[in-house]
């Protein structure tokens, strides 16, 4: 089970130890009572661990999923200055879960963790910038906190800075910078960057126009369930760019892109069925159900 208090002395990295030794050895409800104790003396990293019990719910435990309960610790834990517990606080007023939605309150406790280089924070912060919610739209505070969040590592935010430098939002346009930033992110299997490394390929921006390349980052974000990944994946498919020309296989990425929704890949794909015999329209289905298998398995 993942870490439930974060070390910060001595103690705590015993108290952290007891809890990972029972967890391991199932006695879940022990574990539980020691965090009980410990926030109950007001310690943040055990308040903090029991809002995210009560955020998820531990069955064998006997903790329902509570989100009034995990409100109620994260906001003892936030109030005593830990940053994950604040970030966490401003996702739960964020979406109005536990308590009534507030972008100004959700505003608010993430800036207090983002203060705290908090990399989560910092990321939601920066889309309450880009958004306008909470305060007032700030594309150049946007970019800034991206930034700080993803050279923490952050994926969703490399792939958000990838986006402001390629449409030149808050920060002057520079393709290559996108390229850089969405290929870290890609890398770490973010979709949406996969997806907009793969555009940036096809179409030789910020990088030398690379078929093979876009189908590599196309497929890998189209094998995630990306819909507009699927698309495109079918149109290189269908017009043999960056491999061998194949019909069957650009209609079965362009059907299962349909069933995502993709009105392009619909358009795409009623263009297409004329050129195929029923056989193969037969063998682009069986492929594409395959695929809708494994997604669902």
């Amino acid at each position: 089970m993942a870490a439930l208090v974060a070390s910060s002395s001595a103690a705590t990295d015993s108290l952290q130890e007891q809890i990972h030794a029972d967890f391991k050895a199932g006695r879940a409800a022990e574990a539980v009572t020691l965090l009980q104790q410990e926030a109950a003396k007001g310690n943040p990293e055990a308040q903090y661990g029991l809002g995210i019990l009560y955020d998820k719910g531990l069955p064998e435990a006997k903790i329902p999923q509570d989100e009034s309960q995990a409100f109620h610790w994260y906001s003892l834990s936030a109030q005593n200055g830990y940053a994950p517990s604040q970030n966490n606080l401003g996702f739960l007023y964020y979406t109005g879960r536990g308590a009534a939605k507030s972008d100004a309150d959700a505003f608010h406790w993430y800036e207090k963790a983002a203060q705290q280089g908090n990399a989560m924070a910092q990321y939601n912060l920066g889309a309450m910038y880009f958004h306008g919610q909470g305060t007032k739209k700030d594309l150049a505070k946007a970019f800034e906190l991206y930034k700080q969040s993803a050279e923490q590592g952050n994926v969703t935010a490399e792939n958000n800075l990838g986006y402001l430098y390629e449409h030149g939002l808050g920060v002057h346009r520079d393709f290559k910078e996108a390229v850089h930033w969405y290929e870290r992110a890609a890398k770490s299997g973010e979709d949406y960057a996969q997806r907009n490394l793969g555009e940036m390929y096809e179409h030789g921006v910020g990088a030398h126009r690379n078929y093979k390349h876009a189908l590599t980052w196309y497929k890998k974000a189209a094998e995630q369930g990306h819909a507009h990944a699927q698309m495109k994946l079918g149109k290189l498919y269908e017009h043999g760019w960056g491999t061998t020309k194949d019909l069957v296989e650009a209609y079965a990425w362009y059907w299962v892109a349909t069933e995502g929704g993709n009105a392009k890949a619909k358009e795409a794909l009623a263009h297409l069925t004329p050129q195929l015999s029923t056989a193969q329209v037969t063998e682009a289905r069986d492929r594409a159900s395959h695929f809708v298998i494994k997604k669902q398995s």
